[in-house]
């Protein structure tokens, strides 16, 4: 559907004056800077009209007195995927004999995507595309190949990073997280599915959900209709703002099964990251107790009980002790445990349990593994 909008401007909004230079502000259009700079006056923003509208494909029209700006979702949809596009890569390995022998397998390559998050040849995809394969090479939109590495791997986020000899490349800007994000907001999946002839091939869809509790999976994690399928894992989600929110790694699938998939949100992204960065792994405490899940929780039922502890060699937690809450953060399930540890956590771990009907606060020790 084709929407106009007419925006009435003063002359001062499109011809903006001399400022200093600590006032100037960069112009991002689906995550891509534009050669044009905004403003900043008396604390509002201004920015060019043209630099944005036209960087999305809209057509820009003054008459003297109004602006009139005509553009369409599919003439943004085609812009965000020829921008991001740059930063996508699929990822192509030989199977090793990690699982057995190679010739356990189907195939004897494999291949995923990735995308590119520094400059310098870093590349993040998803540690089950990367897991048992060698000889890595990512291959550009443009056909162009590089020899790959990787540099570091978590199967707990499901999230790794690979790294090319190759500067200068465009890497795509990750959300800081999804608090502004909603369920139906539009969203598109680019990654190369079942064969290496499809690389880049992109799918619309929404955010079909939130927080979603996945068995399999340790953190909450994106639903979306986007098509997904073998080859996506490790590639971008996207949103109409040129965002990493998410990386594609699975879906379900079978009969009567249809748009199901799910993505690893900025989030555990960043956290993933930021542990990589610091410590070359991610480190999780270990409190030396295991726990289960209420009935309510296993089937996805909502429910004010916490996690219940099956067995403990603990100093601090018993079997049988009721966990409702890490350092402040409401636990229900073990995806929202793992989702504390991933918020709250730096050096103290403080628990709420219940214990023979008495609430109370302990501080757990721990070692980092």
């Amino acid at each position: 559907m084709i929407k106009k909008f007419i925006l009435c401007l003063i002359c001062a909004c499109l011809f903006a004056p001399c400022v200093r230079a600590a006032d100037a502000v960069d112009i991002y259009v689906n995550g891509r800077i534009t050669d044009k700079r905004g403003y900043i006056d008396n604390g509002t923003t201004y920015v060019p009209i043209r630099a944005v509208a036209e960087n999305l494909g809209a057509e820009v029209g003054w008459d003297g007195q109004s602006v009139s700006v005509i553009t369409s979702e599919d003439e943004t949809v085609s812009s965000l995927i020829e921008s991001a596009s740059e930063s996508v890569v699929a990822v192509v390995g030989n199977y090793t004999g990690g699982r057995g022998q190679a010739a356990d397998y189907n195939e004897l390559t494999a291949h995923g995507t990735g995308v590119v998050i520094k400059s310098n040849g870093l590349i993040l995809t998803n540690a089950h595309v990367v897991k048992d394969i060698e000889n890595i090479t990512v291959v550009f939109n443009d056909g162009t190949t590089c020899a790959a590495s990787v540099q570091y791997s978590d199967e707990g986020t499901d999230l790794a990073v690979i790294k090319i000899n190759r500067l200068g490349l465009n890497p795509m800007r990750i959300a800081s997280g999804t608090d502004d994000l909603k369920t139906g907001r539009t969203v598109i999946a680019i990654g190369t599915p079942i064969s290496l002839a499809m690389r880049n091939s992109a799918a619309k869809g929404i955010i079909s959900g939130l927080n979603v509790s996945v068995p399999g999976s340790d953190y909450p994690l994106i639903q979306t209709d986007a098509a997904i399928n073998p080859g996506n894992s490790g590639g971008p989600l996207i949103d109409l703002r040129g965002r990493l929110i998410g990386i594609n790694s699975s879906k379900f699938s079978g009969t009567g099964i249809e748009g199901m998939a799910f993505s690893v949100p900025a989030e555990t992204i960043n956290y993933a990251l930021s542990q990589f960065e610091k410590n070359g792994r991610v480190l999780r405490p270990d409190v030396k107790a295991s726990f289960e899940e209420s009935w309510e929780a296993r089937i996805g039922l909502p429910t004010s009980k916490g996690i219940t502890v099956r067995s403990s060699s603990s100093q601090e937690l018993q079997t049988g002790d009721m966990v409702t809450a890490v350092n402040g953060a409401q636990v229900h399930s073990i995806t929202d445990y793992n989702r504390a540890i991933r918020d709250t956590f730096t050096d103290t771990l403080n628990m709420t349990i219940v214990r023979n009907g008495e609430t109370i606060n302990i501080n757990v020790s721990y070692e980092l593994n």
